[in-house]
């Protein structure tokens, strides 16, 4: 992907920014696909990162995954110029989506891992399908982002996020036998609130401040089982360079905690700004399967590097090259009732790696970053920790 990113078209023009590419991506979870991915974004010395920014992607991978979706940006709204209207419409579609229980101590059967002998599964072992299921999930999300006040730090934000959700399940799969709420899908408008502390600089790539965010959601009614709870979001990511910009330290703690009657499929989704997925996977714990872990409760760390290894010029364009080694923590907690495993002495799932990203004109950033977690499973001899691996080639920081 780093090699199509400098094959770019990139616009000649003083202010402006943009790139078309082929997309070839890769992740752990959903395996190669192929698409493409038109980004541009119209810069203004009095806004950033820019004054308005579109983005379109379209992809889909061998195994059964795909992502469409249309991104529009504008800043400087309004007669003061303080508002930000941000809208997402997206359509995601898993064949492959991952299920292993609800609870911070569920755990892999060893008949479904490997082998008599202890190897890989066959690619059409039926085993393959036991923690897998279908979630076709078209969405939408429409942010403004309020300035409190002129110059300010302080921002106060309101979303609408209409999703529905439809459920397939394999035959013989965990989510088949156990039947979690949420199995009917259904349409589901959530509301989004909060306000946030922006210190950030730049934006997209910073190199000191930090974003402080408190934020809700309401669904209070949807069809189907798709409505019907709330949640309570925090988080803080704070940026500090080392001496030089071209050395960050960036982290982020993020926790939420939902009620109500929440589908088991949403218990992997985050609230706040701007929407996240998982407990596992290229935005929260990587090198550990997406949703690996699901509860009403969860919370994730995480810390990297950032080493700007390579700055340069091709023509009016920017460009740098970073290496991020870091380090991931992530648990679910409030299972309660709906758990489908004992809570493990050692709540904590731990994932370290390292990503190489790409940076273009300090707006967009291609990444690919390789992680190692731990993943427990029960074998005859009793619970075992084995070492996964995940590989992700995306886009945009993870944070």
């Amino acid at each position: 992907m780093l090699l199509l990113w400098l094959l770019a078209t990139l616009a000649l023009a003083a202010d402006t920014s943009w790139y078309a590419v082929p997309n070839v991506a890769y992740d752990s979870d959903d395996g190669l696909g192929f698409g493409a991915r038109f980004e541009h974004a119209r810069l203004d010395p009095a806004l950033s990162p820019y004054r308005r920014a579109w983005m379109v992607h379209s992809f889909a991978s061998m195994r059964g995954y795909q992502h469409h979706r249309v991104r529009f940006d504008r800043l400087g709204l309004g007669r003061d110029g303080r508002t930000r209207l941000t809208v997402n419409l997206s359509y995601r579609q898993w064949a492959n989506d991952g299920y292993w229980g609800i609870g911070n101590g569920t755990l892999r059967e060893q008949a479904f891992v490997e082998d008599a002998d202890g190897g890989a599964l066959d690619a059409d072992d039926p085993a393959r399908k036991r923690y897998r299921y279908q979630l076709l999930q078209p969405f939408a999300q429409v942010a403004l982002r309020r300035q409190v006040t002129a110059g300010g730090p302080l921002y106060a934000y309101l979303a609408l996020n209409p999703k529905y959700s439809v459920v397939k399940t394999y035959e013989g799969s965990l989510l088949a036998e156990q039947r979690p709420y949420g199995m009917d899908g259904g349409f589901v408008p959530q509301l989004l609130f909060g306000i946030q502390h922006d210190t950030r600089s730049p934006e997209v790539c910073p190199s000191e401040g930090a974003l402080l965010e408190l934020g809700g959601r309401l669904a209070p009614w949807g069809t189907g089982q798709a409505g019907g709870f709330g949640g309570l979001f925090l988080s803080a990511r704070g940026f500090q360079a080392l001496g030089t910009p071209r050395l960050v330290l960036a982290g982020r703690l993020m926790a939420e905690a939902m009620w109500g009657s929440v589908p088991f499929y949403e218990m992997v989704h985050w609230g706040g700004a701007t929407p996240v997925q998982g407990v596992g996977g290229f935005e929260t714990l990587r090198g550990i399967s997406f949703g690996r872990w699901r509860a009403p409760g969860k919370a994730v760390a995480n810390a990297e590097l950032r080493a700007r290894v390579l700055d340069g010029d091709a023509g009016q364009v920017h460009l740098g090259l970073e290496l991020a080694p870091y380090v991931d923590a992530g648990a679910v907690f409030f299972a309660g009732d709906q758990a489908t495993a004992a809570t493990p002495a050692n709540p904590i799932h731990p994932a370290a790696g390292v990503g190489t990203r790409l940076v273009l004109d300090e707006t967009f950033v291609g990444r690919v970053d390789l992680g190692w977690g731990v993943d427990p499973v029960q074998t005859d001899q009793g619970v075992e920790s084995r070492k996964t691996m995940g590989i992700y080639v995306v886009f945009d920081h993870p944070f």
